[in-house]
């Protein structure tokens, strides 16, 4: 009984890493080969350390263990390839190791005939609950019948099932348990962690992400050399349409204003919301004529924008650009935000609706 409760302690030890190691990126969304076959092989070696600590009947030459939990386990999480390298992995362990015979064969045959059930029953439209019940039924029901071949001849035959029967149930309830309580923690986990690096109503970088992207920009340009080039962003008379159409049209405004500044940058450039209607976007690599004509570009597709405020009602609004460049504007990247600042401040002055650098504003 001993390497039994070894079985399970083997089993919770691997789900607790596995949730560890998956806590950014969930396994069962991986849609990654190299994810899932890494996840096949860490299924393999879970069911070897289970299969070093078996019951060896030694006159059936037959091992009993825990090891089809793990194939249950790479299934349920990442389907039938992982789980078929899984299945592969036990297979040639179980011949190498404790060589062949009668007994390794059966095995064999069926890991196979567990995989081609998980499969069938895969494609049943059945919740988590339901499917992990499926899948220990169907292993259950194999192993015990192969179990009962095996050692039809032996004296505690029937001990030994009850025994399985029992320290498999326990492994399974706690093997599902432990996989939803390690799934929701780290649900929780990515929601806190996005929660504090993006803007909550636009899903932009918020300012403390800003902050670290443009620390880190700024060391790559002293690195290799590159130029950086910001552009500070003010919605028009922003408080406007607050006071005339409310704060949730305000919010409406802010929202689709953000999908405006992600589609029209390139996709590598960092877009934050760093205030109230103020937003930043550092164009890595990029040249102050490059900044103008992006700036611009925001400006126009602002400009002919509709926002729909609900009820059939639609408003437009007008942006005002702030551009710096390093090192075209400035020779010290350390007042790139400073000078893309006081451009805004420019812009705002003289009229709106343009886009504006220290030595120059380009109307709209």
């Amino acid at each position: 009984m001993s390497n039994f409760f070894i079985n399970i302690l083997l089993l919770i030890s691997a789900i607790s890493l596995g949730g560890h190691l998956s806590k950014d990126t969930p396994l069962e969304c991986s849609s990654k080969i190299f994810a899932k076959v890494l996840l096949g092989l860490g299924g393999g070696i879970l069911a070897i350390g289970m299969m070093m600590y078996t019951i060896n009947i030694e006159s059936t030459k037959t091992l009993v263990d825990l090891r089809v939990v793990a194939l249950m386990l790479i299934y349920y999480i990442g389907g039938f390839l992982p789980s078929l390298i899984t299945g592969v992995s036990i297979v040639l362990f179980r011949i190498i190791y404790f060589g062949i015979n009668q007994s390794s064969i059966v095995a064999g045959y069926q890991i196979l005939i567990l995989l081609l059930s998980y499969s069938i029953a895969g494609k049943l439209k059945l919740n988590m609950v339901k499917k992990w019940v499926t899948i220990y039924l169907l292993s259950i029901f194999s192993i015990i019948s192969t179990y009962y071949y095996l050692l039809f001849n032996f004296g505690d035959v029937f001990k030994i099932l009850l025994a399985y029967l029992i320290m498999s149930a326990i492994a399974a309830i706690l093997a599902y348990y432990l996989l939803k309580y390690v799934k929701s923690s780290n649900e929780l986990y990515r929601r806190y962690k996005n929660e504090a690096t993006k803007d909550f109503l636009t899903g932009l970088n918020n300012t403390r992400q800003f902050d670290l992207i443009f620390n880190k920009s700024v060391e790559n340009v002293k690195e290799k050399d590159e130029k950086l080039s910001c552009l500070m962003i003010d919605i028009d008379h922003f408080k406007y349409v607050n006071d005339t159409y409310g704060h949730a049209v305000g919010d409406i405004v802010l929202r689709d204003l953000a999908v405006i500044l992600k589609n029209t940058c390139r996709v590598f450039d960092a877009v934050s919301r760093v205030g109230g209607e103020e937003f930043c976007i550092l164009l890595i690599d990029c040249s102050k004529e490059r900044a103008m004509d992006i700036g611009k570009r925001i400006c126009d597709e602002v400009k002919k924008h509709e926002f729909e405020i609900g009820d059939g009602r639609k408003i437009g609004i007008t942006v005002s650009v702030g551009v710096s460049a390093y090192p075209e504007l400035t020779d010290n990247i350390e007042t790139l935000l400073r000078q893309a600042d006081d451009s805004l401040y420019k812009a705002k002055q003289t009229g709106r609706d343009k886009v504006c650098s220290v030595d120059i504003c380009d109307e709209i």
